[in-house]
This record gives C-alpha cells, sequence and structure tokens, in this order.
C-alpha cells in the first residue's frame, strides 16, 4: 500500500510585466508546487519554475500578457525546525521597509506589486527567514 501526503509545498515567485505601465514594478507571488520531488530544490530550479509558470499562466494567459519569471523560491525552511512562509509577510517585509505598492485595481485591491528590484526581494525573503519584520536601509537598492 502507498501512502501519499497531502501537505502540497509552497513556492515564492516573482515576475515582472515588460510594459510602460509596469515598468520598475515586479509581482511576489505564491504558487502551490505539485511535484512531489521538489523538497529541496534550489532557487529557480526547472520544477519550480514550472509550477510559478503554471500558477502564472492561470491569471496572464487568457489576457494575452507577455511576463518574465525571474526568481523562485521553495517557502520552505529549516531554522530550529521546519518552517514555511506566505508571499504576505514577503510583502509585509517590502512594506515596513519603505517598498511602495503599485495598485493597478482600485475596486478588487488584488495587488501584489511592488516598486522595487529583484535583490531587494530576495533580501526581504531572506529577512522573512530570519525573523526580521524588515530590511535596512543599505539592503534596499
Amino acid at each position: 500500500m502507498r501512502f501519499t501526503s497531502s501537505l502540497k509545498l509552497k513556492l515564492i515567485y516573482v515576475f515582472r510585466i515588460n510594459d510602460t505601465a509596469h515598468r520598475g514594478c515586479l509581482k511576489i507571488g505564491e504558487a502551490t508546487c505539485e511535484d512531489e520531488n521538489v523538497f529541496g530544490l534550489s532557487p529557480n530550479s526547472k520544477a519550480l519554475n514550472e509550477a510559478a509558470r503554471k500558477r502564472i499562466n492561470q491569471y496572464t494567459q487568457t489576457a494575452g500578457i507577455a511576463y518574465d519569471l525571474l526568481y523562485t523560491e521553495l517557502t520552505v525552511y529549516n531554522r530550529g525546525g521546519l518552517r514555511s512562509f506566505t508571499d504576505k509577510e514577503v510583502h509585509n517585509v517590502l512594506e515596513r521597509s519603505g517598498i511602495k505598492k503599485k495598485v493597478f485595481d482600485t475596486v478588487n485591491k488584488a495587488n501584489e506589486w511592488f516598486i522595487t528590484d529583484l535583490e531587494t526581494v530576495k533580501r526581504a525573503i531572506a529577512a522573512v527567514k530570519e525573523g526580521r519584520s524588515s530590511l535596512s536601509s543599505a539592503e534596499v537598492t
């Protein structure tokens, strides 16, 4: 008999849309990875990128939006035991660090876009995993 886990690993993804309206903005989102063999994969691995693209395509493909996937990383990490984080925690670190959100949808408020660069987002992810609530001014590009 084979047992399967109902636990699905999550990943964080960062992408951009190369048009005038989105210039300088990055979207930080979260996806579920269906592949059972992703635990321990390094950032931007093929399996993580495929899972992120699957999620992003769900809400961009029918609109014909072209995007660049910039970064993927599992949300599970080890700090005195296994832990996990969410995209909302990364958003909070960015906001507490003075990074402005870009609001494209004023009606639904479903905006996860930030006026920032990839290195700052990676530092925010690291800050979440370190238990910090914000970045220092030196960490913000």
